[in-house]
């Protein structure tokens, strides 16, 4: 017996977009709300936590004007259907919504049988991070790096006094992406560790790292700052002149428990020389 097919209901959705320069107005997709058309009701909203792209458009933007977006749309879009389909009402509420910089598109007709899946098949399709840039070979050396780093740092009883993924831009005063793997802060003295795979086409990630490095000195006085790179193949020698010349220490991974010591030292008493 063949059972019946799931009836297809009609949905609307609107695009969530950020434009941060106002001059230029180019637009990012950050989010999707989705309206089931036939209740005349908001079904649900979904917001990329991932505004990267966003900073890309434009260093000023400020990812912190958007906090909570998504939990205040989405009880503004609730208590407001079923005006959600009127321009007027969208224009209103990207003007009253955390940031001026805030967009939505004129609604789209899709029919589903799942609102909930569609709603998640269209952030993917429209709004989710798009996939790494980094070359699958760079991203797995670098995900070694970081697991062997958290297995010795953990055994050497270390892992608990770093913070991860930490923003210099907290430290600078501004928006930065760039994030440093660990960071720990002994007396107030701040000391980073970076996981970085050093092949043969790494200068971009490596002037990065050592322009992010300097400009933090240049505004604390003081950043010690740490490489880990896998062993083979060996960095090619213009990195490490760059390194070298930024005063950051190029370690590899047998050295992580020796830099492990360092960090207990730096907590139990003075830094060592």
């Amino acid at each position: 017996m063949t059972m019946p097919a799931t009836p297809l209901q009609p949905c609307e959705y609107v695009l969530i977009r950020v434009a941060p320069d106002p001059v230029r107005n180019e637009h990012v997709n950050i989010g999707v709300a989705l309206f089931a058309a036939d209740a005349g009701g908001f079904t649900g909203v979904r917001i990329n936590a991932d505004l990267r792209r966003a900073r890309q458009l434009s260093p000023l933007f400020d990812a912190g004007d958007l906090a909570g977006l998504e939990a205040d749309l989405a009880a503004r879009l609730h208590t407001a259907a079923p005006p959600w389909s009127s321009r007027a009402y969208l224009l209103q509420l990207a003007q009253e919504s955390f940031s001026h910089s805030l967009q939505f598109t004129a609604p789209s007709a899709v029919l589903t049988a799942d609102p909930a899946a569609e709603l998640d098949r269209l952030f993917q399709a429209y709004a989710a991070p798009p996939p790494a840039l980094e070359r699958p070979l760079e991203a797995g050396a670098r995900r070694r790096i970081l697991q062997h780093l958290q297995r010795v740092f953990t055994e050497e009883r270390v892992w608990a006094r770093l913070e991860r993924n930490v923003r210099p831009g907290e430290w600078l005063g501004e928006p930065d992406s760039f994030r440093f793997d660990f960071a720990y802060t002994p007396g107030g003295a701040r000391h980073v560790i970076q996981a970085l795979p050093l092949p043969e086409d790494c200068e971009a990630a490596v002037k990065e790292l050592c322009f992010t490095v300097e400009r933090v000195r240049a505004r604390l006085g003081f950043l010690d700052a740490a490489v880990f790179a896998a062993a083979s193949p060996p960095p090619p020698a213009y990195p490490r002149r760059l390194l070298e010349h930024s005063s950051i220490r190029l370690l590899g991974l047998d050295d992580a428990a020796a830099e492990a010591g360092r960090i207990r030292a730096a907590f139990a008493g003075p830094w060592p020389s």
